[in-house]
C-alpha cells in the first residue's frame, strides 16, 4: 500500500529527467556516472510521514524539469533499470523516485536550455517564482527576465516578493550565493521585481 506522499508506480519506460550538479561536487563528494546504473544509498520508503525520508532518487518529466534547475549544471535523460520501480509522488511539481537510474545524453544547461525547459514547462503558479530565482541564481538570467514579464505582476508581486525570500533566505535552504556572479544576477531580477512592486 502507497503512502500519502505517493500517487502510484509509474511507467518505467516514460522519458525522465534528472539535474546534476558536474562543476561543484556534492556535499559527499559524490559524482555520478553516465551510462552506468547508479544505485540509491537509501531505499524507497513508501509509508514515510516525512517528505524528507521517501529516499531514491528524485526524477522528473520534460515538462516539469524546468522547477529542479537549481539542483546543477547538466541535463540528463533518465532510464529507469528493468529490475527497478519508480513511483509518481504526490508533489505537484512532477517529481518521481527510483531506487535505481541510468543518466545519459547529459547537456551542460545554459540560458538556451533553461529558456527551452520554461517554453515547454506546466508548473504550478507559485513554481515559476522559485525556478524564476533559480534561473537568476544560476545565471540564466534572460530566462528569469522573461518569467518575470510572463507569470509577475501588480497583482501577486507580494506572493512572488515571499516565495522569492523564503527561497533564497530560509536558513534551513541551501546556501545558493556562494560566488559573486550569482548575487549579481540575482541582483538584476531582485531590482526588476521591486519595480513592479513600486509601481
Amino acid at each position: 500500500m502507497l503512502g500519502k506522499y505517493f500517487e502510484c508506480e509509474a511507467d518505467k519506460n516514460k522519458k525522465y529527467f534528472r539535474v546534476i550538479q558536474t562543476v561543484k561536487e556534492y556535499k559527499d563528494g559524490r559524482r555520478f556516472p553516465i551510462d552506468k546504473i547508479v544505485v540509491s544509498d537509501n531505499k524507497i520508503n513508501l509509508e514515510t510521514m516525512d517528505i524528507n525520508k521517501i529516499g531514491g532518487f528524485c526524477i522528473s518529466t520534460y515538462e516539469y524539469i524546468f522547477r529542479w534547475l537549481i539542483r546543477g549544471d547538466t541535463l540528463c535523460e533518465v532510464i529507469i533499470p528493468e529490475d527497478s520501480k519508480v513511483y509518481k509522488t504526490t508533489s505537484k511539481n512532477g517529481m518521481y523516485v527510483s531506487e535505481k537510474i541510468i543518466l545519459t545524453n547529459p547537456r551542460r544547461i545554459d540560458d538556451n536550455l533553461a529558456m527551452e525547459l520554461y517554453l515547454n514547462s506546466t508548473l504550478p503558479e507559485n513554481s515559476y517564482f522559485k525556478a524564476m530565482t533559480a534561473c537568476a541564481i544560476m545565471g540564466y538570467i534572460n530566462t528569469a527576465l522573461q518569467v518575470c514579464n510572463d507569470k509577475v505582476n501588480e497583482k501577486n508581486i507580494d506572493d512572488v516578493m515571499k516565495e522569492v525570500k523564503d527561497f533564497t533566505i530560509n536558513p534551513e535552504k541551501e546556501e545558493f550565493f556562494t560566488d559573486n556572479s550569482a548575487k549579481k544576477t540575482f541582483e538584476i531580477l531582485y531590482n526588476r521585481l521591486i519595480q513592479i512592486k513600486n509601481n
